[in-house]
């Protein structure tokens, strides 16, 4: 049976490339197959029922962001930083996300004679994710995919509803095994992301998506194996919720096991004698460390391990 490409603009294989490539800088521009009956393929009809719940919890972390000051009740924002975020981009921000939400509600439920969900912002998002395939056979699909999208991903909605920068976390770039039209494997290595308010930690690339456990186990394997310090301080930042920079492993190996009499007063070492060493390099010439030794040292300096996994309002 004869099957058409996904019609969603954003859709692209990575590395594959249409005759209209824009060129430099496209990771891949060649549609999926649409799955059958449908006008999307699996992944966009997946990233449908994602984005309306994404832009739901978006809607109302932007609330978050509205603090009262000044005489009067006058409203503005304030960054995690202390800048001021304009209040009109924030309310502007989050009249598209519900209006958005609100006129796919309506279509779904003029169209299907289904009766419209709760005057909630969760339950607009729920009741879309719902519908996703529907949507995604609809004859507006690509409209339909591209208008969440956007109220999802959108950058400046993020930096407004996460002025402080926490709305992502990189996590290390996919190690998954991807195939080309011609049946040719390679490493996928799409740079991921964590981010707040999404249950799920999705590739761009390959179109998988995972819990936190999931990729950690696929990024750097058991706690028994050696890592590089970008692979290792990736491990940290998914298991601590915090950014963890891979000169800081390089510091902690620095530190060695020193003798006692030499410290300076207030210095910090080891933690409870635990010691970061090297342990011999890799192809590349990247010092190798022992995962299990790194997560004890970040468990002993950070507490408990607390990955975020976020849920998403169903």
């Amino acid at each position: 049976m004869y099957q058409h490409l996904c019609i969603a603009e954003h859709c692209g294989i990575p590395t594959q490339h249409t005759d209209t490539c824009p060129g430099e800088g496209c990771r891949g521009c060649l549609p999926r197959l649409a799955a059958d009956g449908l006008r999307l393929c699996d992944v966009d009809t997946r990233r449908i029922a994602e984005d309306a719940c994404t832009a739901a919890v978006l809607y109302e972390d932007l609330a978050l962001t509205l603090i009262r000051k000044g005489r009067g009740g006058e409203r503005v924002a304030s960054s995690g930083s202390g800048a001021p975020v304009p209040d009109d981009a924030v309310m502007e921000a989050r009249e598209a996300i519900r209006a958005t939400l609100v006129s796919l509600c309506r279509l779904i439920a003029e169209e299907r004679g289904s009766h419209l969900p709760a005057d909630a912002i969760t339950a607009l998002g729920a009741y879309i994710a719902h519908h996703a395939v529907w949507l995604a056979a609809h004859r507006a699909a690509d409209e339909h995919a591209r208008d969440l999208r956007d109220i999802a991903s959108d950058p400046r909605t993020r930096r407004l509803a996460y002025p402080a920068g926490t709305d992502r976390l990189y996590i290390g770039d996919c190690p998954l095994l991807v195939r080309d039209l011609d049946g040719v494997e390679s490493i996928c290595g799409t740079r991921l992301y964590q981010y707040a308010g999404q249950l799920f930690i999705g590739c761009d690339g390959c179109g998988t998506d995972e819990t936190v456990e999931w990729w950690q186990r696929e990024l750097v394997g058991d706690a028994g194996t050696v890592v590089d310090a970008y692979a290792g301080a990736a491990d940290l930042a998914m298991r601590h919720a915090r950014p963890v920079d891979p000169a800081l492993i390089r510091k902690w190996a620095s530190l060695g096991k020193p003798r006692i009499e030499r410290l300076p007063r207030g210095f910090i070492g080891p933690p409870r004698g635990v010691v970061v060493v090297g342990k011999g390099k890799d192809e590349r010439g990247r010092t190798l460390y022992d995962l299990g030794d790194l997560r004890l040292y970040a468990h002993l300096l950070w507490g408990e391990k607390t990955a975020v996994v976020a849920s998403v309002a169903a």
